[in-house]
């Protein structure tokens, strides 16, 4: 035959030829339309190894039969390409549809002809990319085995390095997928997912985390696949197959990847504070050197993503739990507010606060130990009572938070938070809560948050039982104060706050002896009382600017009494939280007096008793230094705290305001067991003046007269006026 030696071609069946392997053979390409050249091929062939692997020999008769099985077949090694067939350049035209259309670089073309005047040029051989070319007559055995070693050798190192490539690109594509994971669970699900795509095979694994180094049966299965998903989040020693579960052990213990026929472990070394990882995976085949090498730079690059995801986990405990008692905090009820809000209603969920009033004296009176055992008791009490799927938060001190269903989120269980618990443990005293339904609510998460703390700041001070209901009139009460707030700012660049005086008498002779000054504001054509606005100043801090402007109203209205011949009149301010607390307000007080030419002693000071007792020993020495400097200091709503008569004598007052509370109980309480009747005696007692606020009827004036009580103001003596009617007043 054409193009092979007589001895090649009709050599005898060797019945001694050694067993064809099983391997996978290597496939090559005979396209040729002449039949008996491919039948001298397949014989020459049928003997031929390479690196001991057989071939495996394809035909095809034209360039277009070639074209499909190309299409078909993209594993074929090497290419033998008769030049002309169907047409003069049909061998060509074939090259150029496998390395244009098809994208197949890797194979390997070789191109025979019998016509030697049909070699193509060389720039054609090396623009397609073609291994050789030759004429069918120098095809003798000795050659063609040549030519088959050498393009098989190339097309291995062609097929190694892009296998090679397109190994680190996935590991490269896997590492920025595990980058992006948050937390361990998703990355353990990625990692195998991962490796899966790496080598090619069905992702059926797991992964398993040291949790205790002492106990690697101990370790969690993390992430799971295939059959082995009824195995998530239960330990190693749950895995009923004993050649994984060694393999997993032995990785663990040893601190090294497990490699077996057909799977792989994978050890992730980790780092300080981050477990180390064992990953198994089936690969149903044994791995060739490439795919470990790859492997390899995967685990590298995998440790690294599992130390970030470590550190992305810590950071994200540290950001959304509480350091003390290890629960969801702010943050992370944000979060979770976050993903109900974008749900469109009906939500069917609600949010619940309690705060534990207990907690600040309890801390103050036996230690933070004790306080922080408070707070342990009461979350371990809201996981009781708030099972899942609710979440209990700890907001801050001792206010926490249940986001929930709303119907687990009732009254009945707020009640039972306060009960005695199954240990025996006391009931938790002092316990007010706020719930704010979010089916009808509209806002960000922060601000439900905020509404909720306000709501339970009005529970606290309302005393509204044991839970107080968010509703819309909340909302428009908020938006109302906003807008009021933006009023007042105004009228408080314009000067707008005016006082008005309520008349002080002395209830022995019926004269005048001072006068309490209030503020009033009259703004749009609408008198806003004090009941509105205050509250609004004290918590916007406007109170100080407003407080300032009173003061400088009071001395006004002290130098024109002087002019008006009542120079010994003093007259009464009551002092803000906010204001006293400023380290200038002393001088900013004195400087005032001096400006309008005003004795200290004729201006008095009233400090409610819950600013007294907030912070009694800074409070003591401002006082201290205001009553040096000759200012009179009376406590107003004397009698409402809890532990201000034990302190009265210690602080540098002159003055107790008797409450309008206590006045009320007149002629309703027995005299020897009235609040009234014991604060007069005390002050009289300790030489300080009591004056009884609030007295609105004859009786009552009578009843303070009789025990005497120095003096009194209310409704029955006189109301607020302008200093114009005061001073009308004075003169009779």
């Amino acid at each position: 035959m054409q193009g092979f030696d007589s001895e090649f071609v009709f050599a005898a069946e060797d019945n001694d030829a050694p067993p064809v392997d099983n391997a996978r053979p290597l496939i090559v390409l005979s396209v040729d339309d002449d039949s008996a050249f491919q039948q001298s091929l397949r014989m020459a062939l049928s003997s031929y190894r390479f690196h001991d692997q057989r071939v495996q020999l394809l035909t095809a008769g034209s360039a277009t039969e070639a074209a499909r099985i190309l299409a078909e077949t993209p594993e074929i090694a090497l290419v033998l390409l008769d030049v002309v067939m169907e047409t003069d350049d049909a061998g060509l035209r074939l090259v150029r549809s496998v390395r244009e259309v098809l994208g197949n670089a890797e194979v390997r073309i070789v191109l025979v002809t019998g016509q030697p005047g049909m070699a193509p040029m060389k720039q054609t051989l090396e623009r397609l990319d073609i291994s050789d070319y030759w004429l069918k007559t120098e095809l003798h055995r000795e050659r063609l085995h040549g030519i088959l070693t050498a393009s098989l050798r190339t097309w291995q190192e062609i097929r190694a390095l892009a296998r090679a490539k397109r190994g680190l690109q996935l590991v490269v594509e896997a590492s920025n997928s595990l980058a992006r994971t948050k937390n361990l669970r998703d990355f353990s699900q990625r990692v195998i997912h991962e490796m899966s795509r790496l080598l090619g095979v069905a992702p059926d694994g797991l992964v398993c985390v040291q949790a205790d180094a002492d106990s690697p049966l101990a370790a969690r299965l993390i992430g799971v696949a295939g059959r082995f998903a009824p195995l998530a989040m239960q330990s190693l020693r749950h895995i009923d197959d004993a050649r994984i579960r060694d393999m997993l052990l032995d990785a663990l213990e040893n601190r090294s990847a497990v490699e077996a026929e057909c799977s792989q472990v994978l050890f992730f070394e980790g780092a300080e504070h981050v477990p180390p990882v064992a990953v198994y995976l089936a690969t149903a085949r044994t791995l060739d050197e490439t795919e470990r090498e790859l492997l390899r730079v995967f685990a590298t690059n995998a440790n690294t993503g599992l130390i970030n995801v470590a550190l992305a986990s810590r950071l994200d405990q540290m950001a959304y739990e509480d350091a003390l008692l290890a629960i969801p905090n702010a943050n992370a009820l944000q979060r979770a507010l976050d993903s109900v809000l974008e749900i469109a209603g009906p939500r069917d969920r609600a949010l619940l606060l309690f705060e534990l009033e207990q907690y600040a004296q309890s801390s103050l009176a036996l230690g933070i130990e004790q306080g922080a055992l408070l707070l342990r008791r009461m979350a371990d009490r809201l996981r009781q009572v708030f099972p899942p799927p609710c979440l209990v938060a700890r907001m801050h001190e001792g206010i926490f938070a249940v986001l929930g269903p709303a119907a687990m989120l009732t009254d009945t269980r707020v009640q039972r938070v306060e009960d005695e618990d199954a240990t025996g443990a006391a009931p938790l005293i002092g316990i007010v809560a706020a719930r704010l339904d979010l089916d009808g609510y509209e806002g960000s998460p922060r601000r439900a948050m905020a509404s909720g703390l306000l709501l339970l700041k009005r529970a606290r001070q309302s005393g509204a039982g044991r839970m107080l209901e968010y509703t819309r009139e909340h909302e428009r009460e908020s938006q109302q104060s906003l807008l009021l707030s933006h009023r007042l700012h105004q009228a408080l660049q314009a000067g707008g706050i005016h006082i008005v005086l309520q008349a002080q008498f002395e209830l022995a002779s019926g004269r005048i002896v001072g006068a309490e000054v209030l503020a009033r504001w009259h703004d749009a054509g609408e008198d806003i009382p004090p009941a509105r606005f205050i509250p609004v100043a004290e918590a916007t801090g406007m109170i100080v600017p407003l407080g300032r402007q009173v003061i400088e109203h009071a001395c006004r209205a002290l130098a024109r009494l002087d002019a008006e011949g009542f120079p010994d009149l003093p007259v009464a301010v009551n002092v803000s939280p906010l204001q006293l607390q400023r380290r200038e307000f002393a001088d900013e007080l004195m400087a005032a007096v001096a400006r309008h030419g005003v004795r200290p002693q004729r201006l008095e000071l009233e400090i409610t008793e819950s600013v007294v007792m907030e912070d009694l020993q800074a409070n003591r020495e401002v006082l201290g230094r205001l009553r040096q400097a000759g200012f009179p200091i009376a406590v107003d709503d004397f009698g409402t705290g809890y532990s201000s008569l034990r302190y009265v004598h210690w602080l540098p007052i002159t003055t107790l305001k008797l409450d309008r509370s206590f006045i009320e109980q007149i002629g309703r309480i027995e005299d020897q067991r009235s609040s009234a009747d014991m604060i007069i005696t005390l002050g009289r007692r300790l030489g300080l003046r009591v004056l009884a606020e609030g007295v609105e009827t004859a009786e009552q004036a009578d009843w303070l007269a009789s025990r005497r009580c120095h003096s009194a103001q209310g409704y029955h003596f006189a109301r607020p006026e302008p200093l114009d009617a005061l001073i009308r007043r004075l003169r009779g």
